[in-house]
């Protein structure tokens, strides 16, 4: 395993890796930032964490990478509760923020449909792949109220979302206001 991640993607593991890059050589799968090992909607969060985050706190990620590898679920409720998290980090930090309440709100509801009904495979996989725009605003509105790029603050606050999402304790983040 590498013992530093980078920011965005590589031609090969000789000139770096990203977080995902990395899940895929410790899964044993070929070189690529988008491995089958893990759902998509959760690889699609961790690469934008990766991607936002300073070099020194791109370490802190490293000890997800065996989670990461593992977390291959394609239930569309695991995919709307990535949306949960990020609408849960923005509210932590502006508690009245209207645009992460709604997401929440259509996390919940949807988390409630889909526990009506059992997707596996491809049908699974498709679905979960329609929740990718919600992710996308809840990530942003958690990354935007997160605290000035580059700021420990908001390195802190991204790295306990993504420790949040893949339900790994984040060690030593400090304590945030």
């Amino acid at each position: 395993m590498t013992e530093r991640l980078t920011r965005g993607a590589h031609p090969g593991a000789e000139s770096g890796t990203c977080l995902m890059e990395q899940v895929a050589l410790t899964a044993g799968e070929p070189f690529s930032d988008r491995p089958r090992c893990t759902a998509p909607a959760l690889a699609a969060l961790a690469q934008q964490v990766n991607d936002r985050v300073s070099d020194a706190a791109r370490d802190r990620l490293l000890p997800l990478v065996p989670a990461l590898a593992a977390a291959g679920s394609c239930d569309p409720r695991a995919a709307w509760e990535l949306v949960a998290v990020c609408a849960r980090a923005a509210l932590a930090v502006q508690p009245d923020d209207a645009l992460a309440g709604r997401l929440l709100a259509r996390a919940a509801r949807a988390q409630r449909r889909w526990s009506r009904v059992r997707l596996d495979g491809t049908a699974g996989y498709v679905v979960g792949l329609r929740v990718l725009p919600h992710l996308t605003a809840a990530f942003h509105r958690a990354a935007v109220l997160a605290g000035p790029v580059g700021s420990p603050e908001r390195d802190d606050r991204l790295v306990a979302l993504l420790h949040d999402a893949v339900g790994v304790p984040a060690p030593e983040v400090a304590a945030l206001a």
